[in-house]
């Protein structure tokens, strides 16, 4: 369970405020109300981000187990600019698995993602017996079945194809994720319960396009993803699609 936020923009811009975000969304994030809280913060079980080079490459992620909100590593960064951005803050059901190791995003085949929801099926099963988060394992099934020159169509086929087979991803909550691979941007959302925790809104602006788990300020030019909707965050406006899924 997980806040997150991406990025696009048609020039760098500073990535201090969306630093703040996330130790904002740490300490007060919205939760599920029967959800009991952890000492200090709403979402204080790990942090991780992604600053994607503008030319493409791999990503400089760095990923902490503590407490966005408090640990003083997140604003100790140097200060830098990005035009594509990815963070991510936890809120573990297992606090046994509060560690850097267990924190987003997760790097595989040169895709970076972080995820909020949880997996059961043989992916569940897999994360427990490795020791690893769910999500890991989901990116490694991911990344075998996306074809070589990962398009966004292949995209959309390979989470067709995952998310379809109940026994791999078992009775999941959301698989909602935010990724990063050869310089673009994707999010992606689907919830089966709690969808007022489990959404991502989207806002565009002529410089800019921005996607978190929830508005970051009061504007009314967030838009909430439809179940299954796939996004590539490209400017001047993102390319779309929804995966049609069985369940």
């Amino acid at each position: 369970m997980c806040r997150m936020i991406a990025f696009s923009s048609s020039d760098p811009q500073p990535v201090g405020p969306y630093l703040d975000q996330l130790a904002r969304l740490s300490r007060e994030g919205i939760l599920v109300e029967r959800w009991q809280r952890h000492p200090g913060g709403n979402h204080p079980d790990g942090w991780g981000i992604a600053i994607v080079p503008p030319a493409g490459g791999v990503p400089r992620v760095v990923r902490s187990g503590k407490a966005a909100c408090t640990d003083p590593a997140l604003h100790a960064l140097d200060p830098d600019t990005a035009a594509r951005f990815i963070g991510h803050i936890r809120f573990a059901s297992n606090l046994s698995t509060v560690c850097e190791a267990n924190s987003h995003p997760f790097s595989v085949a040169g895709i970076v993602l972080g995820h909020n929801g949880t997996f059961k099926g043989r992916i569940g099963a897999e994360g427990d017996a490795r020791g690893v988060s769910d999500s890991l394992v989901f990116l490694e099934k991911l990344a075998a079945c996306w074809p070589a020159g990962r398009t966004f169509e292949g995209l959309a086929d390979a989470l067709k194809h995952l998310l379809s087979d109940e026994l791999l991803v078992g009775d999941y909550s959301a698989a909602n994720f935010l990724l990063a691979e050869g310089g673009r941007l994707f999010a992606f959302r689907k919830s089966r319960r709690d969808h007022d925790y489990y959404a991502l809104f989207l806002r565009e602006r002529a410089v800019d396009v921005v996607v978190a788990s929830e508005p970051l300020d009061g504007a009314d030019d967030w838009r909430r993803l439809e179940q299954g909707e796939l996004l590539e965050l490209t400017l001047p406006a993102p390319h779309c699609a929804v995966v049609e899924l069985p369940f």
